[in-house]
């Protein structure tokens, strides 16, 4: 009988051990699964096991940890959506100068394809700074920007980089370290043009100013002893000095508003023509004067164009006064349009000496000279070709520059025709093609 009873007693203990089991099983399920652990064992069993109790913190802890979950996936997407739109390069490196993580500028800069994990820095950054620099930052002997050059072929390329130890919590972890490069080479080169303006200027300022002060200290210093013809002889060289520097002034002003887009064009139906024939009769005086010509030569079609009248004429002006001044033993300018596509094309060509090949790309700069001390005698400012480049592309078009050294030079501009006469004008320029062809 006790025997009975024994095994009777054995068999329920293994039962319920086996549902305590099931219950442990389930509750470990859940807690890996992130799901609420429910708990339908019927009886008060599980009362008297403590069981309702470590549902309910199972189901507590598995609701805070699911919360958590989501807070860091949230977070690490808007860390991952801020590295993807920045436009710095951010690359996370470890211990071994492994990469762990680039972003996509990261990737363009470096011209990274596929996985980055386990790939060397060195294999994508060949800069000894740079290598100084991320052992500098692990030492903790650096914190700050510094400048480190990239080269790749023939182009270079100037960044600011910073970085900083990454915290680890976890003491068995690699260490890493957060890189961050700013591409700075456009400031670079905005700096050594203000650098090189400012440099441009000075110089020009100080020929005309050296010349007024020593004169000026002259005719104060030895006014009682100066003859009338030479008092009125250096009179004559300040104000010729002065009127050098009104003009330096006033094309440097023009050219600045010009270029920060603040010069308005007052653009107006007006005929291109009118102002080719008003230059004319303004220079060839002067140049039959000195046994030369100009020759004009217009397309038919050409009339009423949309523009800035007084700006034009100016590009013409300027244009001519080069070769006036600069274009020696030319006999002939030639001034040509015709309408092209929707568009006038315009020439201006001399026959003079012509330029250098390798200083004909550079003639739209500003301060540019081809002969620096001839120029400077001549009164230019430098300026002129820059201030038509300038108009010509607020205008829509383009302008260059085209010569064979001892045959003369050829400077070409276009003007789009916006005006209310361009469609018929196209139609009528494409009948005229086709009849010639």
């Amino acid at each position: 009988m006790i025997v009975f009873i024994l095994a009777v007693w054995v068999l329920y203990l293994l039962l319920r051990l086996r549902r305590l089991r099931a219950v442990m099983k389930k509750a470990a399920d859940a807690l890996e699964s992130r799901k609420s652990f429910l708990l339908n064992e019927k009886g008060n069993w599980p009362k008297r096991y403590f069981l309702d109790r470590m549902a309910r913190e199972i189901n507590t802890l598995t609701d805070i940890r699911r919360h958590s979950e989501r807070r860091e996936e949230g977070y690490f997407q808007q860390v991952e959506t801020a590295l993807e739109n920045l436009i710095e390069a951010v690359l996370i490196v470890n211990d071994e100068n492994q990469l762990v993580m680039a972003n996509p500028a990261a990737r363009r800069l470096l011209r990274i394809e596929g996985r980055t994990e386990g790939k060397r820095v060195e294999q994508y950054l060949q800069s000894p700074q740079f290598l100084e620099l991320m052992k500098r930052i692990r030492a903790g002997e650096y914190s700050g920007f510094q400048e480190i050059e990239l080269v790749r072929g023939k182009t270079s390329h100037t960044f600011e980089v910073t970085g900083a130890p990454i915290p680890n919590a976890d003491p068995h972890a690699p260490d890493m370290t957060l890189f961050v490069l700013h591409d700075i080479t456009r400031l670079k080169i905005l700096e050594g043009v203000r650098k090189e303006f400012v440099a441009n200027v000075s110089h020009e300022l100080r020929t005309p100013v050296t010349i007024i002060k020593g004169y000026a200290d002259t005719l104060v210093e030895d006014q009682d002893s100066l003859e009338p013809e030479d008092r009125a002889r250096f009179l004559a060289k300040i104000q010729k000095s002065v009127n050098r520097l009104h003009l330096l002034l006033e094309d440097l002003l023009v050219l600045s508003r010009l270029e920060w887009g603040t010069e308005s064009v007052s653009r107006e139906a007006y005929p291109l023509p009118q102002i080719i024939r008003e230059l004319q009769e303004n220079i060839q005086p002067r140049l039959e004067e000195n046994g030369k010509k100009l020759l004009v030569e217009l397309d038919p079609m050409i009339d009423r164009l949309m523009l800035d009248p007084i700006k034009i004429s100016r590009v013409f002006q300027n244009v001519c006064d080069n070769i006036t001044r600069y274009a020696k033993g030319f006999t002939t300018i030639q001034i040509r349009a015709r309408y092209e596509d929707g568009k006038v094309r315009v020439s201006i060509e001399d026959d003079g000496c012509g330029i250098p090949a390798a200083d004909v790309p550079h003639i739209f700069e500003r301060f540019y000279r081809v002969d620096k001390g001839r120029s400077r005698e001549l009164g230019g400012t430098g300026l002129g070709l820059s201030i038509v480049k300038h108009i010509i592309q607020l205008h829509g078009g383009e302008v260059a520059a085209h010569s064979v050294e001892g045959e003369g030079t050829r400077i070409e501009f276009t003007l789009p025709d916006t005006s209310a006469e361009a469609a018929a004008r196209v139609a009528a320029e494409r009948r005229r093609s086709a009849q010639a062809g």
